[in-house]
């Protein structure tokens, strides 16, 4: 984690060092249980150079472990897991105690399509702000790093980690007065197993059983070690099963469904899946999607964890929250600055030191299980090329892959488009994370090496020059981004590399991916704190014939990286799921399936008057993760000095 704060600000940090909190990927003995804890990271595609581009249908994560960076804080150096040692602030420094009232406008990137059923919704990143004020998740992170319960109170396995049984916290209801049990959390799951969008992550799954506020999920294929880790986010938050059933689109509504219920089906589906019902800390009160427009939530009376509800906190502070969708990046800047705003999200890092530097808000910054910038590249060929689409394309050598990669100066980019805040990266896994290496073996910056692997690359093909496309969103800042690594290219090889960029509209981007159609695309993806989570986009059977819908999108098979992602999956030994997630770095470094740029840095820019941006203690009491992955953090413990934002 990094956290940014200068001039009034709570806290000062810069990326000096890197210490690291390694927590337990998973019990370590059968029947072990864990109890409850707080929100989670996640994985989402976007754009390489932090444009939002979609989501990512599983909603999931990476990473084991914590890197801390601080210039100084005055707090004092916490232990990790290993023994090292983490230094810096983990949460706000508040300015007094909690106060009630108060209604924050939190500007977001962007809006998220097909809200806001989690088995249908493709969650933008910021989405997770008004999904999370609505509803609360099954498992959360706690301050470590580990996977812990919120809404389950504890979570048991069996000796081989294939049947794993929850055990739910009793007394709590939906907004809509129906009870939140046992058969309402089989119903969620089974909705996102048997989804189109979301069951291709949670394809372990062999079956759900409900009983009174008992749920226990059987895992088809073996051992896995990290199953609450597939539910801290995504399919993780719980829908009123009451509403879910209204929806024309739910999986037991489809004959073909294995879940279909004949005797829902013959009832209407007059639901609407725009007005979400959950048991967060709001209640949703309208929306309305595109830029410029909003969703609003107002304080939910009977949250099971304000006055009213099974703890008896005095949660949550603020009277409403409104998410307003502001695309643009300056004008989300601008409109924190006139007031329009309260609060902001970005993951641009000239925004970000901007407003550090002028001193007047405060910005919360963190690379905390973060995700990744990078160009991602198609590899399709044989049987996921049927139609050759892709058999001219220079990228499937690997040579002309290494080459590319050596002739980026990774410094540099991060320097001119990170503001030099940002670390470059040399695989999908940042500091501190289950997996880092210094030194992956991913081609470093060599013009020398570069033009011996063109070479190679012109070679093998037999020509003088190759030729390729370079997606990427069509926002200005992001064409720049991905123009200097052209240009890049050009410095190192001349004419014989023609690349050309290619803008598309941002709500079309994810789909050039599902469907296999690009050569090359800025991407952003790969945060969380499980790296069992990222096996389906990077497993073999994800990766789909070009034209159909696959999560592996660069489309690579490879079986070295499979028996890696294996070992991830079934092991519960922490030193044999290091060592194989190491591995994995070692074969993207190899084979540059990606070419990595840098490790994202997020950012929460807020009004002095609005606190607890990183507030999170867990409903016993513990202490949760503040913000982390792709930006997240919860809303449910923010308020405003003297119940008064802006």
């Amino acid at each position: 984690m990094t956290t940014l704060r200068r001039s009034g600000l709570r806290s000062v940090a810069t990326l000096v060092t890197v210490s690291l909190l390694v927590a337990a990927c998973a019990d370590d003995d059968a029947g072990d249980s864990v109890e409850t804890g707080s929100e989670a990271p996640a994985s989402e595609p976007t754009g390489s150079d932090g444009s939002e581009t979609g989501s990512s249908p599983a909603d999931t994560a990476t990473s084991a472990t914590e890197a801390t960076v601080t210039e100084s804080s005055g707090s004092s150096p916490s232990t990790g897991g290993d023994g090292s040692e983490s230094s810096g602030v983990r949460t706000s420094q508040d300015d007094g105690e909690p106060v009630p009232g108060g209604t924050l406008i939190y500007a977001l990137e962007a809006d998220t399509a097909n809200g806001w059923a989690p088995y249908r919704s493709s969650l933008a990143t910021s989405g997770y702000i008004p999904l999370s004020s609505v509803t609360d998740s099954l498992f959360s992170v706690d301050a470590e790093g580990e996977v812990v319960g919120n809404l389950v109170e504890s979570v048991e396995h069996d000796e081989d980690h294939s049947r794993w049984t929850m055990r739910l916290r009793e007394g709590i209801t939906f907004q809509d007065g129906s009870p939140f049990d046992a058969e309402a959390v089989k119903f969620n799951m089974d909705s996102c197993i048997h989804s189109a969008l979301t069951g291709a992550a949670l394809t372990t799954i062999e079956s759900v059983e409900a009983s009174g506020l008992e749920v226990a999920v059987n895992v088809r294929g073996g051992s896995w070690v990290a199953f609450p880790s597939y539910f801290v986010s995504g399919c993780g938050y719980q829908m009123s099963a009451e509403w879910l059933k209204t929806l024309a689109d739910i999986p037991q509504r489809n004959p073909e469904s294995a879940v279909f219920d004949e005797e829902l089906a013959a009832t209407p589906a007059d639901g609407d899946p725009a007005s979400p019902v959950g048991l967060g800390a709001f209640t949703f009160e309208s929306y309305t999607p595109g830029n410029g427009n909003s969703f609003r939530a107002v304080r939910n009376e009977d949250y099971w964890r304000g006055p009213n509800g099974i703890t008896g906190e005095e949660l949550p502070y603020l009277d409403a929250i409104e998410a307003v969708v502001a695309v643009d990046e300056e004008g989300r800047g601008n409109g924190l600055r006139s007031g329009q705003f309260d609060v902001m999200m970005t993951a641009n890092a000239d925004t970000i030191s901007g407003f550090i530097d002028d001193g007047e808000f405060d910005v919360d910054s963190s690379t905390l299980y973060g995700d990744t910038n990078y160009a991602m590249l198609n590899v399709a060929e044989g049987e996921l090329d049927p139609a050759g689409e892709n058999a001219d394309s220079p990228l499937l050598n690997v040579d002309c892959r290494r080459a590319l990669a050596h002739a980026i100066d990774r410094e540099r980019y991060v320097e001119e488009r990170g503001a030099g805040l940002i670390p470059p990266a040399n695989g999908p896994f940042p500091p501190g994370s289950l997996g880092h290496l210094e030194d992956s073996g991913y081609p470093e910056f060599d013009l020398d090496m570069a033009q011996q692997m063109m070479d190679s690359c012109l070679e093998a093909l037999g020509t003088d020059s190759i030729e390729f496309s370079y997606n990427t969103t069509n926002d200005p800042f992001n064409v720049e981004s991905n123009t200097l690594i052209l240009s890049m290219w050009n410095e190192a090889f001349g004419d014989a590399v023609n690349a050309t960029i290619s803008p598309a509209e941002q709500g079309q981007y994810i789909g050039l991916a599902l469907v296999g159609s690009f050569d090359a695309l800025g991407w952003r993806s790969h945060s969380g704190v499980d790296p069992d989570t990222q096996r389906l986009w990077w497993q073999s059977t994800s990766a789909q014939p070009i034209g159909g819908l696959a999560l592996n999108f660069g489309r690579f098979q490879d079986a070295d990286m499979d028996a890696q992602m294996e070992i991830i999956k079934s092991d519960p030994d922490p030193e044999a799921r290091r060592a194989a997630t190491e591995e994995v770095n070692r074969i993207f470094g190899d084979q540059v399936y990606n070419l990595w740029l840098s490790w994202t840095l997020w950012g929460i820019v807020s009004d002095p008057s609005v606190n607890g941006v990183q507030a999170n203690t867990l409903p016993d009491g513990g202490e949760g993760i503040g913000l982390a992955g792709a930006g997240r953090h919860l809303t449910n413990q923010m308020w405003c000095t003297d119940g008064d934002c802006g």
